[in-house]
């Protein structure tokens, strides 16, 4: 580790509320510290407008240094291709994991997920939850495919999405069957049986609508044209919640029809969930491995 040149944290307006409270008010000094020092670990991975940006978007950039330091943490050496392409990637023998950081916001117009209004009852927009993540993921793709046309990455590459959903409400909520892990597979409702046998089961939901009725396929990983993707990595961290351990909360869905899948002990200190003999089978960290002591423990 070296001294950066810069804090992370600029002077002068922002229009990202996160950003300011934590920049400026007295109860963010320990979450500004705690950023400086993810700073201090990746300024050098950042691209020139990183700063400038962050004021502006303070959760997608949080979310990229904060993976960032936590994969360097578990043994990945990353590197910066450039402005275009994935974040960064990770050299594994003769081949390349590529990551790729998105944070999704609430929306506009009528598929927002509208944010709470206390003192009022609302039930979980569980459909406008699951198009964000089609969102991101059809963001992305779009993002892969001209990267993938321009030579910079390469079809024989792993490729790793890590969506953070702190920004949309209810999102990061880690149920029986977690939002993140919905859209991918076409797990629907759960359903508890009435003929006395007390067993459940997730419906199947190969679709769901948006407000303007128009169809979204929440098959992503059942389908050829996902196949560049390894896995998906999903994470609610912010810069005022984070777990004890770096990555503490990550949880990782590997794609059953991956070109190029990554095996489990890639991610050996997240939840990982795995679909084979149509089934999701769930796996907790390998122990001992669920965080790894050292400078970034905040416990």
């Amino acid at each position: 580790m070296s001294t950066p040149p810069t804090p992370v944290f600029m002077g002068g307006p922002c229009e990202d509320l996160g950003y300011l409270n934590t920049r400026n008010h007295p109860s963010g000094a320990e979450d500004k510290r705690f950023l400086e020092e993810l700073w201090s670990h990746f300024y050098q991975l950042a691209d020139p407008h990183f700063r400038e940006d962050a004021r502006n978007h303070f959760l997608q950039r949080f979310w990229e240094m904060y993976l960032a330091v936590t994969l360097i943490e578990h043994g990945f050496n990353l590197h910066r291709q450039g402005d275009e392409g994935p974040e960064f990637y990770a050299v594994v023998g003769n081949s390349r994991i590529w990551f790729e950081a998105i944070a999704p916001s609430p929306g506009i117009g009528p598929d927002q997920v509208p944010q709470l209004i206390p003192g009022e009852f609302s039930e979980v927009p569980i459909e406008k939850i699951l198009l964000h993540f089609t969102n991101a993921f059809d963001e992305k793709r779009k993002r892969y495919a001209a990267a993938l046309e321009k030579g910079i990455v390469s079809a024989e590459d792993f490729y790793v999405l890590a969506v953070n959903s702190r920004g949309i409400r209810h999102a990061p909520d880690c149920s029986s069957m977690p939002h993140f892990v919905q859209p991918f597979l076409a797990f629907g409702p759960l359903v508890v049986a009435i003929d006395g046998s007390k067993d459940s089961f997730n419906q199947y939901r190969p679709v769901i609508s948006k407000v303007s009725g128009s169809p979204v396929s929440t098959r992503i990983f059942l389908d050829e044209d996902a196949s560049f993707c390894s896995v998906v990595l999903h994470s609610g961290v912010d810069s005022a919640n984070y777990p004890d351990q770096l990555g503490g909360d990550f949880a990782v869905l590997h794609n059953p029809n991956a070109r190029r899948p990554l095996d489990a002990s890639a991610f050996q200190w997240c939840e990982q969930f795995t679909f084979r003999d149509d089934q999701l089978h769930r796996s907790k960290p390998t122990s001992g491995q669920h965080g790894r002591a050292g400078f970034l423990s905040v416990s």
